[in-house]
């Protein structure tokens, strides 16, 4: 492939592409969960919501995107005031490119350096070993399982020495 995937932060522009591709994604995996009233936003809606989500400070959506086509994507949302959730997603056909790092890592570097938050939480199915060692590999540490499903977190070492 000749040309160049960038990771970027995800712009109102984007609206379009982004429901494109989570709609994409999940047909592609059941790893992902998305929100019942995706079909109902109007790109005006997704548009809006994509601003006010990053410009929050708690909130970040990141995409993967080769020319015009969104093939990734990372999301941090907000689930309690100290607390954000991750997701990554890539395409099938982008999988092993090292997108999922690249995202990670936008997130990671987003988190410690410009969020409010003070730790990140995910879960990601036992099964995942590739998923398990990346966010391993990134300082996520286990601290639940149930079944086949761990949950796994990143405290921002930054927000907890600020604050003591």
């Amino acid at each position: 492939m000749s040309e160049e995937v960038r990771i970027r932060a995800a712009v109102p522009a984007d609206a379009a592409g982004l429901l494109t591709l989570v709609k994409r994604l999940q047909q592609e995996t059941d790893l992902i969960t998305v929100d019942e009233q995706l079909d109902r936003l109007t790109l005006d809606k997704e548009a809006a919501i994509l601003e006010r989500l990053n410009t929050s400070g708690t909130n970040l959506v990141a995409v993967a995107s080769l020319d015009t086509t969104l093939v990734g994507l990372v999301t941090i949302m907000e689930q309690t005031p100290a607390v954000g959730e991750l997701g990554i997603a890539v395409l099938n056909d982008y999988q092993g490119m090292g997108l999922g790092s690249a995202l990670l890592d936008l997130a990671v570097d987003w988190f410690t350096k410009l969020s409010r938050l003070q730790r990140l939480l995910l879960t990601v199915k036992e099964s995942n070993q590739r998923a398990l060692r990346l966010y391993q590999h990134a300082g996520f540490q286990i601290i639940a399982r149930h079944h086949d499903i761990l949950t796994m977190t990143y405290k921002n070492d930054q927000s907890e020495s600020a604050s003591q």
